[in-house]
């Protein structure tokens, strides 16, 4: 009995040690699996943090890069503006030799400018031309220059830049005249006159209004002349002869231009220069108004006066030039 019994107790003993180790291996076993489960969680947050990071991250991104889209759409935007405005045509309207095309709003470029205005000046000849000792008058207007005139050309260019102007006008008027009035002491004279004059002045602008579309400029330069006089006088008290002289010569000159603006294309124009030196004294006048046929056409219509008085080395020029005056001008 005592043996049947201390087995059944060392059996006991044994279960319950099973049982015991069992429930250790199962809580180790569940406490490794909780502990694996919470690393999981952990692992899967912060993947899922940085996910989110990324995303928001990424959408900054492309919110920079749209951002900076439509700054570059926005500069190019205002640098085209600004390019429009630039090469936008200046405002027109300048004597015979004033840009075409008047635009009141139009702001001073910094490029050059040009412009060619071929004119045709409708003057009468008025004055004393010859010699010392031969001598005859001429009071042709118009209309009678017109008759004798062989050939003429006139024509004014001009390049500008900003508040700086070249100017030069160019007159060349080749007259023949068998009515000159000789005097009493010839019967006739034929007169043959041969006039060059060209104008290069150098302007700056002193004053501008881009809203009134008005302007005055200082000018200053040269008039340089070439005088070719031939007289054939018929025999009177005195017997026939001729005369031929020519002479050349350069006047300093200087003065002011104007220009302003009534309408989009309509403009009033004005030119007034004198000077000296090679001459006693010469001096012009220009007064007008131009009409823009498009931005880079104008016609201009006006009075003009050019006077001179040349008496040295045996040779007499004193004449005076007037009359009306038309051009085109054509901007380039």
């Amino acid at each position: 009995m005592s043996l049947i019994h201390n087995l059944q107790t060392a059996l006991g003993v044994a279960f319950v040690v099973t049982v015991a180790s069992a429930a250790g291996v199962t809580a180790q076993t569940q406490d490794v699996a909780d502990s694996s489960a919470t690393t999981t969680a952990k692992a899967v947050v912060t993947s899922n943090l940085k996910k989110a990071e990324a995303a928001n991250s990424s959408i900054a991104t492309l919110d920079n890069i749209k951002s900076d889209k439509t700054s570059e759409v926005s500069r190019d935007r205002d640098n085209s503006k600004k390019v429009a405005v630039a090469d936008a045509p200046p405002a027109p309207g300048k004597m015979a030799s004033e840009t075409p095309g008047a635009s009141p709003q139009t702001p001073t470029t910094d490029k050059w400018q040009f412009q060619v205005t071929p004119y045709f000046w409708m003057a009468g000849l008025h004055g004393t031309t010859g010699t010392t000792n031969r001598t005859t008058e001429l009071d042709e207007s118009f209309s009678d220059v017109f008759h004798v005139l062989n050939f003429a050309f006139m024509g004014v260019f001009e390049a500008h830049k900003d508040k700086l102007s070249v100017l030069t006008d160019l007159e060349y008027v080749n007259l023949e005249d068998d009515r000159a009035t000789p005097g009493p002491l010839f019967s006739a004279v034929n007169a043959k006159v041969k006039t060059f004059i060209f104008d290069p002045e150098v302007g700056y602008r002193v004053y501008e209004d881009p809203d009134k579309g008005s302007f005055v400029d200082v000018v200053g330069g040269a008039r340089i002349w070439h005088i070719s006089t031939d007289f054939t006088f018929s025999p009177g008290i005195l017997p026939g002869t001729e005369v031929n002289a020519s002479r050349t010569w350069v006047d300093g000159v200087g003065g002011l231009r104007g220009k302003a603006a009534l309408t989009d294309k309509v403009f009033l124009t004005g030119k007034f220069d004198l000077g000296g030196g090679g001459s006693k004294f010469t001096y012009q006048l220009f007064g007008g108004a131009g009409y823009s046929i498009t931005p880079k056409i104008a016609l201009i219509f006006g009075y003009r006066v050019l006077d001179v008085n040349y008496d040295r080395n045996n040779f007499v020029y004193d004449t005076n030039q007037r009359g009306p005056i038309l051009g085109v001008g054509f901007k380039f």
